[in-house]
């Protein structure tokens, strides 16, 4: 069995500046109550799968391939600092994002959705709400003040693939590995 999850990688740039939040807010006071994500293990979800048998990515990259066909490549923008479930008790730390043009991140989302949904995958229970994760909370006993609607600077991406990614933990944390790249578009992938 994999541990999966389908997601958009972000460009050197997006990730330059969400290090430089990550490193920032590292220094808060509370910073040391977050686990933060390192620069290189950023990215952005649309569909966590779990455990995945192996043969199930098959079906899964042929449904994805046929739900992303008509989604063009687009641009995301990376947005402002907030928390999941609330900014002011945050359980993660995250920055928005913006797509041009608007709503086709969520339609991509939904794409995933029916391509996991057609592979066998439960329904996803939660709304997509496209995010780069930041970091995660390690312990609640300390308050978490984020800067209030503060934005990040300029970093546009292109959005031009989906990728499969295997997660495989370790104590050192999380390592993610492409399995495969579904361009968007039914572009063929590089």
């Amino acid at each position: 069995m994999l541990r999966t999850f389908l997601a958009l990688e972000i460009g050197d740039e997006a990730r330059r500046v969400a290090a430089g939040w990550v490193e920032r807010l590292r220094r808060e006071p509370w910073g040391d109550a977050v686990r933060w994500a390192p620069a290189e293990a950023l990215h952005v979800t649309l569909r966590f799968l779990g455990a995945t048998a192996e043969d199930r990515v098959a079906s899964l990259v042929t449904t994805l391939r046929r739900e992303t066909a008509a989604i063009a490549p687009f641009t995301v923008q990376l947005g402002a600092v907030s928390g999941f479930p609330h900014p002011h008790r945050p359980r993660v730390v995250f920055l928005g994002l913006d797509d041009e043009p608007a709503g086709v991140l969520v339609e991509l989302a939904a794409a995933t959705e029916r391509a996991a949904r057609a592979a066998g995958f439960a329904p996803e229970t939660r709304p997509f709400h496209g995010h780069l994760t930041l970091g995660r909370r390690r312990s609640s006993r300390r308050p978490l003040r984020l800067p209030d609607g503060e934005c990040a600077e300029p970093a546009p991406f292109s959005a031009d693939a989906v990728v499969l990614f295997r997660s495989q933990r370790s104590a050192a944390g999380a390592t993610y590995t492409p399995l495969e790249r579904i361009a968007l578009g039914g572009v063929a992938s590089p």
